[in-house]
């Protein structure tokens, strides 16, 4: 990592919104809403045709755009990983389109465009069923998920193997990453895997699936935690208080204070040790991968929060 790195850094974090300014922005009208956001870095990408929450998305990628770009090597693999659920998303709309039979100019305008990314996801739509999907992939490790899944599935019509394996593959590669992390790098990620492990967990035990069926579509966790233990959290009726391990000091006293699960909020106490966790990065290793991976997971997270905020006004999507 590099001074330059560092600077550019620094003043990204300082365009970031506050807890405060996001918390005012909850009690303001929709106009008045839409006139902050302008005032800030999505400020260019709002108003267009595609609507303003998909400008907000085009603002979060043209601004993590510039950091991915300019890294190379583990580094840059490092990001691409953390960056990939998005091509992940894409995917995945691209497979329920062929599976569901959805004419690809519903589709179309759904895909992300993702500037890091020289693919044209729109002729990926145009491939001629997922066998063709597949073998046009630039991505050798994706080419091979999805060909794995359709000759376990063929032409049953199931979308969720391939979304399954997808969504797998992502953790995958994360958790690789963690393997091998510098300190500074390790608890941010430990903190995202942890938090999609779980979420992910409780969704498929509300879906009513048994822990052998979730384990058969989920990554190799081992490196997270043990399979005995991340039993224990699903399968007994308070078990997932021990999720509270997984957090720093505060948020897990949060959670040893919620009366039941709550996914909603389980996920916004992941994203508050996030910050904790972030900022000690950034306090003990200013040079280092972390404060670039905390800035990108960071700004995840103050898209989603904006994003909720757009669509409870009911502004275009």
């Amino acid at each position: 990592m590099t001074a330059y790195h560092l600077a550019k850094i620094r003043a990204k974090l300082s365009r970031m919104l506050t807890e405060d300014e996001l918390r005012a922005m909850g009690e303001v009208s929709r106009e008045e809403l839409l006139e902050r956001l302008r005032e800030t870095s999505y400020g260019p990408y709002l108003g267009g045709e595609t609507g303003d929450v998909e400008g907000l998305r085009r603002g979060f990628w043209e601004d993590v755009a510039t950091l991915l770009l300019s890294l190379r090597g583990r580094d840059r693999a490092l990001l691409d990983a953390a960056l990939a659920h998005w091509r992940v998303e894409n995917l995945k709309l691209i497979i329920r389109s062929k599976i569901r039979g959805i004419p690809p100019e519903e589709v179309e305008p759904l895909l992300h465009e993702l500037p890091w990314e020289k693919v044209d996801y729109k002729a990926l739509l145009s491939t001629p069923g997922i066998e063709a999907l597949a073998k046009s992939l630039p991505w050798v490790d994706y080419a091979r998920r999805i060909e794995a899944v359709h000759q376990q599935v063929g032409d049953r019509g199931e979308t969720f193997p391939y979304e399954a394996g997808l969504d797998s593959l992502y953790l995958e590669r994360l958790i690789h990453h963690l393997a091998v992390a510098g300190p500074d790098v390790a608890p941010i990620l430990r903190n995202r895997i942890a938090k999609e492990l779980f979420l992910w967990c409780f969704r498929l035990r509300g879906y009513g699936f048994s822990f052998p069926e979730m384990v058969s579509v989920l990554p190799d966790f081992h490196p997270l935690i043990s399979q005995e233990e991340l039993r224990r959290i699903v399968e007994d009726a308070e078990g997932w208080r021990a999720v509270s391990r997984f957090l720093g000091q505060g948020p897990a006293e949060e959670l040893s204070r919620m009366e039941g699960l709550d996914l909603g909020v389980l996920g916004d106490l992941f994203d508050r040790d996030l910050v904790l966790k972030v900022k000690r990065a950034f306090a003990t290793a200013p040079f280092g991968m972390g404060i670039v991976v905390g800035y990108v997971y960071l700004k995840e997270t103050e898209l989603r929060r904006l994003i909720r905020l757009l669509e409870g006004r009911g502004v275009r999507a």
